[in-house]
């Protein structure tokens, strides 16, 4: 049976087409025979890879980023098919979640291997996620990042979007229940992970595992733009635990709700979601290749 292989052409700044060419006879000695498909959208991304697991592949080989990876997963989540990543993108944290390095050859001696493991999803209404769903400042940001077309995507414009967003973002009043209880306040940022990092290594929950059958929850409590300024970069690196206003915990559901709508994202992208919403782990969803645990 061939192995089908999602190139997602937009990803890696636009680079990712040239790579992936070069990549192919590797890929062809790892996997054989290659359905070789070019995305044109995003929503095609979910399409080819549902169809990947309707027809029963042992393995859906997609070369992009996160929101490659993003788009693939809702299509094979829950099946037997299991996903293979060549991290050409911005952000490749899905990867290295689990152990499959930045560099596309050491990435491609890893899937060799041929190690499959099964990490854990989360899922809000009809949607999944693998690595975050975001309420608050990730909404702004990401829009910016939408607008800038013409810029590339890269780390120094996500650093510059979320800065830009902190300055003008007004929190509004969110009520956070988990298994651990439940707050009301004003929240900057509430991201809610299967990943401890994200956005191209964002360490936003730094205790998260992906086989753990546990989300993590990090919630910011709104307050004046220069102390979130001055706090970005701890939470960056992973280091803002234990600082007054930051929230950090366990558990396999959280729910939000507000007095006015909030959007929500998943994995980095916009979304139509919005508070109120519950999410809940649904362990052991994906099977995945990937270092030996």
């Amino acid at each position: 049976m061939t192995t089908r292989v999602i190139v997602n052409p937009a990803a890696g700044r636009g680079r990712t087409l040239e790579r992936a060419a070069a990549l192919r006879p590797r890929l062809e000695a790892i996997f054989g025979p290659l359905d070789w498909r070019v995305s044109a959208s995003a929503s095609e991304v979910t399409a080819l890879a549902r169809d990947s697991a309707k027809q029963g592949h042992a393995r859906l080989v997609v070369l992009g980023g996160d929101g490659t990876v993003h788009f693939a997963v809702t299509g094979v989540a829950e099946t037997p098919t299991a996903l293979a990543i060549v991290p050409l993108g911005t952000g490749n944290d899905v990867a290295a979640a689990v152990g499959v390095p930045a560099n596309p050859e050491a990435a491609l001696a890893v899937l060799a291997a041929g190690h499959v493991r099964t990490i854990d999803l989360g899922r809000v209404a009809d949607r999944v996620f693998v690595c975050v769903l975001g309420v608050g400042l990730d909404t702004p940001a990401i829009q910016l990042i939408e607008r800038a077309r013409l810029v590339p995507r890269s780390r120094l414009l996500y650093t510059y979007a979320a800065l830009r967003s902190i300055v003008t973002y007004r929190p509004p009043t969110v009520r956070i229940s988990h298994a651990g209880g439940s707050d009301e306040r004003p929240v900057a940022f509430a991201a809610v992970t299967n990943t401890d990092c994200y956005a191209g290594g964002m360490r936003i929950c730094p205790a998260a595992r992906v086989d753990d059958g546990l989300l993590d929850l990090c919630v910011i409590a709104g307050q004046s733009w220069p102390r979130l300024l001055m706090r970005f970069g701890r939470v960056t690196s992973g280091r803002h635990g234990g600082l007054s206003g930051v929230t950090l915990t366990q558990s396999p559901w959280v729910r939000f709700e507000s007095r006015e709508p909030v959007p929500v994202t998943l994995d980095g992208e916009l979304t139509s979601l919005a508070t109120p919403i519950e999410t809940r782990v649904v362990r052991g969803g994906l099977r995945i290749l990937g270092a030996a645990a």
